[in-house]
Parts: structure tokens; sequence; C-alpha cells
């Protein structure tokens, strides 16, 4: 019992700690896409205004995971809740953004690494040259794409509506920085989500024991 106690501790610690350290990175999302907290080598250099059509190219996929659900390999394949299953062949052999366009999750955004591919639901939508990508997808994840969302039973947002929406954006070396230093917090949050997630199976088989 006294183990099951200090598990249920310790799950709690690591939920307030995962909590806490997604509203610091939120607070410091605003910081710094607003422009209040700057890099000090950068802070001289103003920031342009840009679109998002200046910033990436789109792309579909044809892709159904009712055609795949007998295909199985190595590669991964993308739908509205992140990876879905692994493939055995690939659409991108580059980074980019996927973004959800139709249906559940519609304007939810992940950053999709190489070799993998995505359904038909969701949208490629590459690096234009001079850019960051991994920076344009904290924008992105900044930006409210609620008011680009039509339909009601079946939503669906388009590049050619939200490509419009006006952000700013700064030089290059200043992206990387920002993109290098959010992708910092991610790091640690993934690391405490690990974490709570044995903690979760400790407790688990603790339990299983109790009642076997």
């Amino acid at each position: 019992m006294k183990r099951i106690l200090i598990s249920f501790k310790y799950q709690s610690f690591f939920e307030e700690n995962i909590a806490l350290w997604k509203n610091y990175k939120k607070g410091i999302m605003q910081q710094l896409f607003t422009q209040k907290l700057r890099f000090k080598q950068k802070d001289h250099i103003k920031w342009e205004e840009k679109r998002i059509k200046n910033l990436l190219k789109q792309s579909s996929s044809n892709l159904s995971i009712n055609t795949l659900e007998n295909n199985f390999g190595d590669y991964p394949l993308y739908g509205a809740t992140g990876i879905i299953k692994k493939i055995d062949f690939y659409e991108k052999e580059e980074d980019y953004i996927a973004i959800v366009k139709d249906g559940a999750g519609v304007g939810r955004t992940f950053y999709c690494t190489p070799y993998s591919s995505i359904i038909g639901t969701l949208q490629y939508l590459s690096n234009t040259e001079g850019n960051n990508l991994k920076f344009i997808y904290y924008l992105l994840s900044y930006l409210k794409f609620e008011k680009y969302i039509i339909g009601s039973t079946i939503p669906h947002i388009y590049f050619k509506d939200y490509s419009k929406e006006k952000v700013n954006a700064p030089c290059l070396e200043e992206q990387t920085q920002i993109a290098n230093f959010l992708t910092n917090l991610d790091k640690k949050i993934d690391q405490v989500t690990i974490e709570l997630k044995y903690i979760n199976e400790f407790k688990k088989g603790l339990l299983q024991q109790m009642f076997v």
C-alpha cells in the first residue's frame, strides 16, 4: 500500500510539472512572437511583415487509410492524431509541416520528419527559401485558425484562405535561435511526459498485484 501511495504522489508531481512547463512555453511563445522578448544580439533588427503564403508552399496527398490497411513498413504515416501507422513507402524526403484540413482536429499542425507521408485529410506545408521551417511551425502553433474554418458537419480549412494571414518574422538567424529555444522546451516536456508514463505503468502494475 505504501508503494502505491508513493506512486500516486509521484504521478501528481509529474502531472503538475508537465502543466507548469506547458504554461511556461505558452507564455514564452507569446513574448517571442509579440517581440517583447528578443535575443540581445538581434534586438535592433526589425521583424518583417509577411503573409503565410510567402513563408510556405502547400501540396496535397491522395493517400487513404482504407487502402493502406494491409500495408506495413518502416515509414511513418500521419493522420489527424499524429502517426497512425507505418507503411512501406514515403512521399516526402524532407522535413515538412502537416496541417489537418478536413474533419476532426481541423487546423491542428504537426512537425514531420523526413521519409514520411500524410493521409488525404491533411496537407503538406513545405519551406520556402530563406526561412527556418521549425520556426514557422511554432509560429503557426501560436496563430488562431478558428476564423478560417468553414463547415459544421465536416469542418474544413483552406490554404487559399489562411495563407493570406499577415505575420511578423525575423531574419533567418533569429528564426533559428527561437526555433532551437522552443525545441529544447519541447524536449523537456517530452522527457517529463515519458517519466509520467513510466510512473503510471508502475502504479498499474502495483494495483494489479493487489487484486491477484
